[in-house]
């Protein structure tokens, strides 16, 4: 089964990334991987490091980290490599504990893998049946069915507006606080019939399970917060790259690289924040697959990458 999802996942914006991560020569560099999934961008970029350079790869998802530590240790063994089994919202600190202040370059692919999505059990899709989990980091206690269970209405459309921009939301929620009264959800498919019996409209059962994906694993709050400590780590000339699936995510970059090309992000006349800008947008739009990777990767159609260096 491992062997299978192995082969079917293609790493979306390959070249773009490792054309974008930049290895230095004068220097040592130390190489941050923030979602190692199926370590296909990590492959290509320690094969291009260079002696006694520093590669760095976070996964939540222990399963993940395990066979990537496998895959990747006997790669360029002249690099150090460093598997950190956390959600990369804890960047900071992990490095901090490593001694490490400063890195030449950080990625992020904020996408699934094919691992997650075609694994019944990994509980991230409908399109089988398994426990309503949802859950990166299974040491974590909140699930999918503890929020359909147990958030409060309100609360429940608010996911749903904000994290699945669903415009059957309402119903959608009633018709869930009605259900659980009489059966507490359990798995995927009751879920998903759910959504059909009350949403006529496409992909709604797509973007309520994004939605409580999302809420499960604070994704966006976690993207925020690292998004910031990864700039504030980055190195003169390092380079960021984000690969970001949907609009919620890009905004979130996009706004965040944006900030960082700004003296000042105060509203005062005189300025009071003494934010000194530390970025150079070096795409002022988005990178977006070739349409020769989207006919050979239609999981990749919905990709646009954000790079930026520091200066």
């Amino acid at each position: 089964m491992e062997r299978k999802a192995h082969e079917k996942h293609i790493s979306v914006l390959l070249e773009e990334l490792t054309q974008s991560i930049e290895i230095f020569n004068n220097k040592k560099n130390t190489i941050v991987d923030c979602t190692l999934w199926m370590w296909g961008h990590a492959e290509v970029i320690i094969s291009k490091m260079n002696p006694w350079d520093v590669f760095i790869g976070f996964d939540a998802d222990k399963r993940n980290i395990v066979q990537a530590q496998e895959r990747l240790e006997n790669i360029w063994e002249d690099v150090e490599k460093i598997f950190v089994l956390s959600n990369f919202v804890s960047l900071r600190d992990e490095l901090d504990a490593r001694w490490i202040k400063d890195i030449t370059g950080i990625y992020y692919d904020l996408w699934l893998s094919s691992l997650h999505l075609d694994e019944a059990e990994r509980w991230f899709s409908f399109r089988y049946d398994g426990p309503l989990d949802m859950r990166f980091d299974a040491s974590k206690w909140i699930t999918a069915a503890f929020v359909l269970n147990n958030y409060r209405r309100e609360q429940l459309i608010q996911i749903l507006q904000d994290y699945g921009e669903e415009p059957m939301t309402q119903k959608i929620v009633w018709a869930i606080c009605d259900a659980r009264k009489k059966k507490k959800f359990e798995t995927t498919s009751e879920l998903n019939d759910l959504i059909l019996n009350n949403s006529s409209i496409p992909k709604s059962n797509t973007r309520v399970f994004q939605a409580l994906r999302i809420e499960v694993n604070a994704e966006l709050e976690n993207l925020r917060i690292s998004l910031r400590d990864a700039i504030d780590l980055l190195d003169k000339d390092g380079n960021i790259f984000v690969i970001s699936f949907h609009s919620l995510e890009d905004r979130i970059v996009k706004q965040t690289l944006k900030r960082e090309t700004r003296d000042c992000i105060c509203t005062d006349i005189i300025c009071s924040c003494w934010h000194k800008k530390s970025l150079k947008i070096i795409n002022k739009k988005p990178i977006i697959p070739s349409p020769e990777e989207v006919e050979k990767n239609p999981r990749s159609r919905s990709a646009k990458a954000r790079h930026a260096k520091k200066i």
